[in-house]
């Protein structure tokens, strides 16, 4: 193995000498960060190469060892690594500063990349590094020997491209007694909690961008036009981090949150952050797979984006929605009702006048009076009988097969009628629409809310934003119902005009449900709530701030949102932006679908068909028993009697 790293040291002919110790603070330095390979930028002689590639690899870490005047010509092929590489500099080589400003140029000041930079106490060198590309993520040890230790200072930039001076922080010290003494906590980042007042550029999403815009208008927990429920908890979230680190950013407003990554092309979320013109989106998106090449997403993500279509519960139509029948206690179901009753007392009246017993009183008025107390008994379900103060009584057996069958369907129908209704408000699914397949087949004209996602849905088919895999049947809505329909108001609307299209029926609105409910909590009455239903177009989907591509500040808010969502931040906020639909009270019953009563109905009419064949039977019988008694008349032989006088 030492032959190997023999052959792969290049060597430089200016050969410069290395600090005192330098090779033991390198292994116990990379030992503690953990590194797997470390390049050591050399201008030494030999041996002293030898020396540190031995001591690291005898730590089973690789080591490569390139000269510096050769690493300038491919600096980033020296240094690519996938995982994090430590790179060794002896700061008094000839090309060192050049090192650097390559670096620079190249963005390997990073986290990526743990530098360990060996250099006598300078002033001078220290400054150089204020003009590099730098930022809060940089991993710089500068090592400086101070007789019989070192003094290690952490240098990093909290914005170079903002303008930030050079921070320098000291890291602790090393000696052959103590070994490595580091003053820096464990992770890098508590260090470097003060941002002092650092700007950061960020952008979110607003439509229709208003005329003054405030930074309020972003986190505010009551409703604003035009900002969606995930950029308000995004701001929410990102304003808590700002209280924490002292920083502060300005704002830039786009109306849409995907764009095209050709330059010049309309301004959105993902090609500002392309461009690098904007460090952080305030705001969320759904992200798929191809714009990860655009951008990067911090997680955890922040809250999740659904959409549904809002719609009025229709009163006619096809198919499993069908619902045709009169709504529970209302006037409809009155007027039957008392229609039903003045039919069945103008019947019983009629078959009382139709009785021909001499001894019952004959007088319309009484007649009808005992019908329509007979029919009230009846539907009270209560017993009625018109006793008559003579000591022989008289009964009709058609008057008491009407009230039998009156009695006994009242009695049915009410409770067929009160329990389909109960057991369908309690149990059964509501009438509404529950699958893509049941909204393209209904009268229902489409409108959508004017958003990003949703242009970006419709000018784009086989793009299934809603669904998230392929999925026909939206693109089967678009064609059929966007697309070729015929229609009556433009397809985008605001979401006050798609709400109040909504109210007056035919028209399902999508947007989220968020957004919906700020207009129909304060819009909608009692009975329109109950009647107000909604289809799922989107499932709760994730949605994640972004920054950009291999962005300097992507550790920094990983780490910090995964600290708010231990410490119950990010469930707070998802919580102050929550809204739910107010549901319905129940007062105001829905309407009643004609097939969930269809057994009273048959019973019914199977008791009127019976009520006929008994009519009928008991007409004939009447008939039989006139013509036999005419018949026993007309056979009697006649009985005469003489009386003889004497």
């Amino acid at each position: 193995m030492t032959w190997l790293v023999l052959l792969l040291l290049s060597l430089s002919p200016e050969a410069e000498t290395l600090p005192p110790f330098a090779a033991d603070l390198a292994v116990d330095y990379f030992v503690h960060k953990g590194v797997s390979h470390v390049c050591y930028l050399s201008c030494a002689d030999q041996y002293q190469n030898t020396i540190i590639a031995k001591n690291l690899i005898n730590h089973d870490i690789r080591t490569s060892a390139p000269s510096v005047k050769k690493s300038l010509q491919n600096l980033s092929m020296v240094l690519d690594h996938r995982n994090v590489m430590g790179v060794l500099l002896n700061g008094e080589c000839e090309k060192a500063q050049d090192i650097l400003r390559e670096a620079s140029r190249l963005a390997l000041l990073d986290d990526h990349h743990a530098w360990l930079v060996l250099h006598p106490p300078s002033t001078s060198f220290i400054q150089g590094f204020q003009d590099l590309n730098m930022s809060v993520d940089a991993d710089i040890i500068l090592a400086s020997y101070r007789g019989d230790h070192y003094e290690l200072a952490d240098l990093f930039n909290f914005g170079r491209i903002q303008q930030n001076p050079l921070e320098t922080i000291r890291a602790g010290t090393w000696n052959m007694s103590d070994g490595l003494n580091l003053a820096l906590k464990a992770y890098k980042y508590y260090d470097r909690w003060n941002f002092h007042n650092l700007t950061l550029r960020a952008i979110s999403v607003i439509f229709n961008s208003p005329k003054e815009f405030h930074p309020e208008m972003l986190s505010d927990v009551r409703y604003s036009a035009g900002v969606s429920a995930m950029t308000k908890v995004a701001a929410q979230i990102l304003n808590v981090l700002m209280e924490q680190h002292n920083f502060r950013f300005n704002y830039t407003i786009a109306s849409r949150w995907i764009g095209t990554p050709e330059r010049n092309s309309t301004l959105a979320v993902t090609n500002s952050l392309l461009w690098k013109e904007q460090d952080i989106s305030c705001t969320c998106a759904r992200i798929f797979p191809q714009w990860l090449d655009w951008v990067d997403i911090l997680y955890p993500p922040a809250t999740t984006l659904e959409s549904k279509f809002f719609y009025l519960i229709p009163n006619k139509g096809i198919g499993d929605y069908e619902n045709r029948f009169l709504t529970p206690l209302s006037s409809g179901v009155w007027l039957i009702y008392c229609l039903a009753g003045v039919i069945c007392t103008i019947s019983l009246t009629i078959a009382a006048c139709m009785e021909t017993n001499s001894d019952t009183p004959t007088r319309l008025q009484f007649k009808s009076v005992i019908a329509f107390f007979s029919v009230l008994a009846a539907v009270c379900l209560q017993a009625y009988e018109d006793v008559q103060q003579l000591e022989k009584r008289f009964s009709s057996q058609g008057r008491r097969m009407i009230l039998l069958i009156v009695g006994l369907m009242s009695m049915i129908l009410y409770n067929y009628y009160t329990s389909s209704v109960v057991s369908w408000l309690l149990n059964a699914a509501s009438p509404t629409i529950a699958t893509l397949d049941g909204l393209i087949n209904s009268d229902l004209e489409l409108v959508f809310e004017d958003i990003g996602y949703t242009r970006g849905w419709l000018e784009n088919p086989g793009f299934y934003y809603y669904s998230g895999y392929k999925n026909l049947k939206e693109d089967k809505l678009r064609e059929v119902k966007v697309t070729k329909a015929r229609r009556t108001v433009p397809t985008l609307q605001p979401v006050e005009d798609g709400i109040n299209l909504v109210r007056k029926g035919g028209y399902a609105y999508h947007t989220e449900p968020y957004t919906a409910n700020q207009i129909i909590s304060r819009t909608f009455g009692e009975r329109e709530l109950c009647e107000l239903s909604s289809l799922q177009m989107m499932r709760p989907a994730f949605v994640y701030i972004m920054v950009q591509k291999n962005s300097p500040y992507k550790e920094f808010f990983v780490w910090s949102l995964q600290r708010l969502s231990e410490r119950g931040h990010m469930s707070a906020s998802r919580r102050r932006i929550s809204s739910v639909i107010p549901p319905c009270s129940g007062r105001t019953p829905r309407s009643l679908a004609l097939g969930q009563a269809a057994p009273a109905f048959l019973l019914l009419l199977e008791a009127m068909l019976l009520s006929l064949v008994l009519l009928t039977l008991e007409i004939l019988w009447h008939r039989y028993q006139l013509n036999k008694r005419a018949g026993k008349k007309s056979t009697r032989i006649p009985n005469y009697s003489i009386t003889l006088s004497e």
